[in-house]
C-alpha cells in the first residue's frame, strides 16, 4: 500500500534519512539474466535481440571472435533503441526528403534501412552511455541517494562505445558487475520509483504538493500534429534532445492525442524503418493494432460507407486520450499531487505522464527523472 514502509522496521521519518540509510540491497531487483550484445553484432542483429526480448537497451561488452557474451567481461556501456535510431538519422537527408511523397520517402528509408542494419554497433555515431556501471560487491555501502544522486541525475561518467559521440547528462539505468567483469543485474530509476511509492511515509509534505506547485504545470514540452511524419519526430526529438514528443489532434483546438517515445519503438527492426515514413499518428495506430481514422484526405475515401460508419461510430464515443493512436494514454491535472502522480506512474509502468487542462491541452509533463530530482532535492534541503 502506497506510503507504507514494505518492512517491519519504522519507516524513515525525512527524504533525507529515508535515502541515505537505504543501500541498494534493500531495493534491489529480483536476480535476472541480463541480455548482453556484443559490440561487433550488426544493428539488425542487435535490435532483432531488443525487441524479442521486449526491452530497451542492453549492456554491450568487448569480445574476441571465439568469445561467447558470457565469457567477454570488457563491458563498453549500454545501447539503447534511443543511440539506434539517432545513428540512422545520421544515415538519412532530412533535407533531401523535403517535399517528397510519403511512399518516396518510404521507399528511401527502406534502402537505407537495410544498409544500416548491416552496420556493427561499434560503427554507429550516436552512442552514448544512457547508463552507469557499480561493482555489486558495493551494493550493502552504497545508499540510495548516492545511486540517485551520483548513478542517474549527475552521473560522472557515461562510456561512450567507441565512436560514439554523445554522453548523457541524465541516465536511467545502472548495470552491477562483478570481479570478473560480468553484469549481474541492472538497476533502473522505475525501480526506484516503484521503491519511493512504497515509502511515502517518509517523503513528508511533499506528498500532498501539486503539480501546479512543483512547477509541472507549466514545464516546456514539445509538441507535433498528428499528421507530422514519424521520422520528422524523430530528427525533432534528437536537435531538441529530448525523448518523447506530445502528439496533437490535426486541429486548432491542440489537444493531446497521444505520446511518441523510444517506448513506442521497442519492436522495431531495421526492415521496418520505412514505416518512419508514416504521419506519427497512424506509425502509433499501427504498433499498438489499430486503425487510424484522420489522415486520408482523400475525398473518396471519406464517402465510402464503410468511412461514414467508422467517422459516425467515432463521433458516438467519448475517446480519452490516446484512445486514436491505441494507446491509453494517462494524464494528470494541475492539481494532482505527487502522491497521486508517482502511484499513477508505477500503477501503469509509465515513464511520464502530460499535465492537461481542462481543455485537454498537454500544459506540461513529468517524467521519472522529475520524481527522482524533487525528492532528491527534498532530502538535501531537509
Amino acid at each position: 500500500m502506497a506510503g507504507e514502509s514494505t518492512s517491519g522496521a519504522k519507516a524513515p521519518s525525512t527524504p533525507r534519512s529515508l535515502l541515505t540509510s537505504t543501500k541498494l540491497q534493500a531495493i534491489r531487483p529480483d536476480p535476472q539474466t541480463p541480455v548482453v550484445l556484443r559490440f561487433d553484432c550488426t544493428v539488425d542483429h542487435a535490435l532483432k535481440v531488443l525487441s524479442s526480448q521486449q526491452i530497451l537497451s542492453a549492456p554491450v561488452v568487448a569480445c574476441s571472435d571465439e568469445d561467447t557474451p558470457d565469457d567477454c567481461g570488457d563491458v563498453i556501456g549500454f545501447i539503447d533503441i534511443r543511440d539506434v535510431l539517432l545513428s540512422f538519422l545520421s544515415d538519412v537527408s532530412m533535407s533531401k526528403m523535403k517535399g517528397h511523397s510519403m511512399l518516396q520517402c518510404m521507399h528511401a528509408l527502406e534502402a537505407a534501412g537495410k544498409s544500416f542494419g548491416a552496420k556493427k554497433l561499434q560503427e554507429l555515431p550516436e552512442l552514448g552511455g544512457d547508463g552507469t556501471f557499480l561493482l555489486d560487491t558495493g551494493m550493502a555501502k552504497v545508499s540510495v541517494m548516492e545511486l540517485v544522486h551520483n548513478g542517474f541525475l549527475y552521473p560522472r561518467e557515461t562510456k561512450a562505445v567507441h565512436n560514439g559521440e554523445h554522453s548523457r547528462t541524465v541516465v536511467h539505468r545502472v548495470g552491477l558487475f562483478n570481479k570478473a567483469g560480468h553484469i549481474t543485474n541492472i538497476i533502473s530509476q522505475s525501480d526506484v520509483v516503484r521503491w519511493l511509492q512504497h515509502q511515502q511515509a517518509s517523503l513528508g509534505n511533499l506528498r500532498h504538493m501539486t503539480a501546479q506547485q512543483l512547477g509541472w504545470a507549466d514545464k516546456q514540452i514539445t509538441s507535433v500534429p498528428a499528421k507530422t511524419p514519424a521520422i520528422e519526430c524523430l530528427d525533432l526529438m534528437r536537435r531538441s534532445n529530448f525523448s518523447a514528443v506530445a502528439i496533437t489532434d490535426s486541429t486548432d483546438s491542440n489537444r493531446l492525442i497521444g505520446n511518441f517515445s523510444v517506448s513506442d519503438l521497442r519492436s522495431i527492426e531495421s526492415e521496418h524503418f520505412g514505416s518512419l515514413a508514416l504521419p506519427v499518428g497512424e506509425f502509433l495506430a499501427l504498433e499498438h493494432g489499430l486503425e487510424y481514422w484522420g489522415i486520408s484526405d482523400h475525398e473518396q475515401v471519406q464517402a465510402s460507407p464503410a468511412a461514414v460508419f467508422a467517422h459516425k461510430r467515432k463521433q458516438e464515443r467519448q475517446p480519452g486520450p490516446g484512445d486514436s493512436v491505441g494507446q491509453s494514454l494517462v494524464t494528470c491535472c494541475p492539481q494532482d499531487t505527487f502522491s497521486m502522480i508517482i502511484d499513477s506512474i508505477v500503477e501503469h509502468h509509465l515513464h511520464r505522464v502530460y499535465v492537461v487542462n481542462d481543455q485537454g491541452q498537454a500544459v506540461g509533463v513529468v517524467t521519472l527523472t522529475d520524481l527522482l530530482r524533487k525528492v532528491t532535492e527534498e532530502a538535501q534541503n531537509g
